[in-house]
């Protein structure tokens, strides 16, 4: 009491007016500063994306009749929207507003909009996109963050139940796993974004406090789930059989493999240099997307490639400080589940270009081209953000 009379004998102020300027104090210091180490990563990933998707789709442009920047533009756009959104809206934007009431109307409109692509004519023998003139939308990438964000609503009790208790949020978690894996395969040909919807929902059970059994019936379960998947599409198996030995079918459905090896075999150790590799000339198909990996290394070699593993290794390492560092279990779940997405679309990403595992259509984040993964991964890592600011330190 009498420090406050001092001060504000000091300042020439009324006490009264002291205690209200300490209160406003107190509530604007409610946040951190934003996490610098992630945001930076983030960037910088963002940037050298750019960089390579100008470098990948430029030949192919040149060669179709448009301009050589034309892809880099409007990904350029996507991420320039994705970055404002990430930094003054979702990063200040508590992550606490979505409660479960919340959560379950978003999971109606995902659904929804995942379901809807049966209306729009395929791409490639395949129906992923929704079409708005000269834009699309792929849900799929939507349904990924949203089962996180349900996984984590249902389960952030779950290390305090017992009993059969504790089965009941796992069911449900799994149950809502199997529905949106369910379309995202079926309907969309799409067995890579469900299978890492899977692996996330079992990783997240895990963790929430489920039992090995609850663990092991579920992944038994998904096992047998994709045996059957595999076997009812043979372009599945094939590709599963193929990859072990691309250039026994080097023309066929080892073609994308093998002209993958030749880049990044031709690289070296310092690469060909940017805007250089001959692979993305008609050789290697979706340069620019699923396979953007090897023309970086084939540019930059290995070097390059390492560069771009450690600024992914650095994001993966922050979200799982950040998940840690959380102030309490809803947040500790969204944030491990976010880290556990990027961690697996890189992991998968890259080892299917290296020959490592079956060739599928999944991303690199903020690196390969593609309007919507790059905006809903950047609207991710504002989540991260914002549970960051609000961690057990503040």
């Amino acid at each position: 009491m009498e420090r406050t009379k001092d001060i504000s004998v000091r300042s020439g102020l009324p006490s009264s007016k002291v205690k209200a300027q300490k209160k406003s104090k107190k509530k604007a210091k409610k946040y951190k500063e934003v996490d610098f180490t992630l945001l930076a990563v983030t960037v910088a990933l963002v940037l050298f994306g750019l960089l390579m998707v100008y470098s990948a789709s430029s030949y192919e442009n040149i060669v179709r009749g448009r301009e050589s920047y034309s892809d880099v533009i409007r990904q350029g756009f996507f991420a320039a929207a994705g970055l404002f959104i990430m930094v003054f809206v979702v990063a200040n934007f508590d992550y606490h507003f979505m409660t479960m009431s919340r959560t379950k109307l978003l999971v109606f409109a995902v659904l929804v909009l995942n379901v809807a692509v049966i209306l729009f004519e395929p791409v490639k023998g395949a129906s992923r996109w929704l079409r708005f003139g000269s834009l699309s939308l792929q849900p799929s990438e939507l349904a990924k963050f949203t089962m996180v964000l349900y996984a984590a609503n249902t389960l952030k009790r779950l290390d305090i139940l017992k009993g059969r208790k504790k089965w009941k949020p796992t069911i449900r978690v799994f149950l809502m796993m199997i529905v949106f894996a369910g379309i995202v395969v079926v309907l969309q040909s799409n067995l890579s974004i469900g299978a890492i919807i899977v692996i996330t929902s079992l990783i997240l059970i895990f963790l929430a406090g489920g039992t090995f059994l609850q663990l092991f019936t579920y992944v038994s379960i998904g096992i047998s789930g994709l045996g059957i998947l595999l076997w009812i599409e043979p372009y599945r198996m094939a590709r599963l059989l193929n990859f072990g030995d691309p250039f026994k079918e080097a023309q066929g459905a080892g073609h994308q493999l093998v002209q993958s090896l030749y880049a990044l075999t031709s690289g070296g150790v310092f690469g060909q240099g940017i805007g250089m590799s001959r692979l993305k000339a008609f050789w290697l198909p979706e340069a620019q997307n699923d396979f953007i990996f090897a023309v970086i290394v084939e540019e930059l070699g290995l070097i390059g490639g390492l560069f771009l593993m450690f600024l992914l290794l650095i994001l993966i390492y922050r979200g799982i400080r950040i998940s840690i560092e959380a102030k309490d279990q809803f947040g500790r779940l969204l944030a491990v589940g976010i880290t556990a997405i990027f961690a697996l679309q890189s992991f998968i990403n890259i080892a299917v270009v290296i020959g490592a595992f079956p060739v599928t259509g999944v991303t690199l984040p903020f690196i390969s081209a593609g309007g919507t993964s790059l905006v809903v991964n950047l609207v991710a890592v504002g989540v991260l953000l914002n549970i960051s600011r609000q961690s057990k330190s503040v």
